[in-house]
């Protein structure tokens, strides 16, 4: 049936001002819906502002794996370790710790890992276009990454555990010993032998840039940017008719994309759906006179965490803590990153050091959902990348309006679906 012609001009709500809503919003207005995107205000309240910037190419290995159960009481007991649990939050954390232990089963280990490397092998094919429309290009670092380790062995160990779905997913290597290794990037301490170089890791070097960008090419394709938060849906006839924000005012509706990040788990809940949506939050720090010339970023496994040569600096991002969304920062998490960071770039300066912690969306199975709402027509969900909003945002983008204008298409949706959880 189609729709009357006054409610075609209704625009599409997009709740959230971080890449995922910006490119959602983007591919829908290109689909030819008015858009309007609802931005909190704050850039530093997006977890894309303060990820590390690199494609997640080969990035499929998920947050639980088998075996992971038994690691659960040592997170607890380190709040500092790359992987931590605060007590305070355990008992509102139990339900979304007991799906994630379920995911760790070795079958849904390789399942999830596919459904990541779906996503991962359309990340250039996705960026690519959006860079040049966005006439950000300059901000896409071409260097690629080195994955580092102490000595052959634990590279080795690594592979034996994950190689065979980094390989399925088309990751591929080129493996430096200890003189390759230093002499390209000699301010590496000597106690690091070996490294492999992730081929296709390349990285962006400035994010809140990135953001800017995006913005503005939704503007300049005629969608808008409204500052406010999401306070209320207005419902009737199984649909959400219009949008009511926290100071009041009430925006018409076409239809809805929640595209909110760590919040999207109170605006499902308004509209039906429970979500099992928690804080994997994440810290970086920002050295803006790191003192050191570091060719590419490096992520360091034994670690959990990464080093970027950026446009403000070198940062140093990473780590996981499940807490809740409302939980104070702990800083001496950033703090950590910088003792750990002391050890493989002993020359690193550290003053003027600035610190961050930002909410990561976190499902239990490491994928997002990129669906129809259950109980409302017009609604459409993008949340949930943890760690990968920034790598997967475009293609997240094209597959919402995909779903929107209810096109077919020859990739498989259903890892991605709502009632999966």
């Amino acid at each position: 049936m189609a729709k009357p012609a006054e409610f075609e001009k209704l625009p599409f709500i997009i709740a959230g001002g971080g890449l995922v809503g910006l490119c959602c919003a983007i591919n829908l207005r290109r689909a030819g819906h008015e858009v309007v995107l609802i931005d909190p205000g704050d850039i530093k309240r997006a977890a894309s502002y303060g990820n590390n910037g690199q494609f997640a190419v080969g990035d499929i290995v998920p947050l639980a794996v088998p075996g992971i159960v038994l690691k659960v009481p040592g997170y607890l007991l380190d709040p500092l370790g790359p992987l931590a649990i605060r007590w305070r939050d355990l008992p509102r954390l139990v339900p979304w710790l007991l799906r994630f232990t379920a995911e760790s089963r070795r079958e849904r280990m390789e399942a999830i890992s596919a459904g990541l490397a779906a996503m991962c092998n359309l990340i250039h094919f996705d960026y690519e276009p959006m860079l040049k429309a966005a006439a950000a290009e300059h901000l896409l670092d071409h260097t690629e990454c080195i994955k580092l380790f102490e000595t052959r062995e634990q590279f080795d160990l690594e592979e034996r555990k994950y190689g065979h779905l980094r390989e399925r997913a088309g990751a591929q290597y080129e493996l430096l010993d200890d003189k390759a290794l230093h002499a390209l990037e000699p301010e590496i301490a000597p106690q690091f032998r070996f490294g492999a170089i992730m081929k296709g890791r390349k990285f962006i070097r400035n994010l809140a840039k990135l953001i800017d960008a995006f913005a503005e090419l939704l503007r300049r394709e005629g969608g808008s940017v409204v500052a406010g938060e999401v306070a209320d849906f207005e419902r009737a006839d199984g649909k959400v008719v219009a949008v009511r924000l926290n100071d009041g005012r009430r925006l018409p509706a076409a239809g809805v994309v929640v595209a909110a990040g760590a919040w999207s788990k109170r605006l499902c809940a308004m509209l039906g759906d429970k979500v099992p949506l928690e804080c994997e939050r994440g810290y970086h720090v920002m050295l803006p006179r790191g003192g050191i010339k570091l060719g590419r970023s490096l992520t360091i496994p034994s670690r959990g965490f990464g080093i970027v040569p950026m446009e403000e600096g070198i940062r140093l991002a990473g780590t996981v803590e499940l807490a809740r969304l409302d939980s104070p920062p702990n800083f001496e998490r950033a703090d950590r990153l910088i003792a750990n960071a002391r050890v493989i770039l002993p020359n690193l300066k550290y003053d003027g050091a600035e610190r961050w912690m930002g909410n990561r969306p976190s499902l239990p199975d490491s994928l997002p959902v990129i669906d129809r709402a259950s109980r409302v027509s017009n609604v459409y969900y993008a949340f949930g990348h943890g760690h990968r909003g920034v790598s997967f945002a475009p293609t997240t983008g094209r597959l919402l309006a995909g779903l929107v204008a209810g096109r077919p298409s020859n990739f498989d949706m259903r890892p991605y679906r709502l009632n999966r959880l």
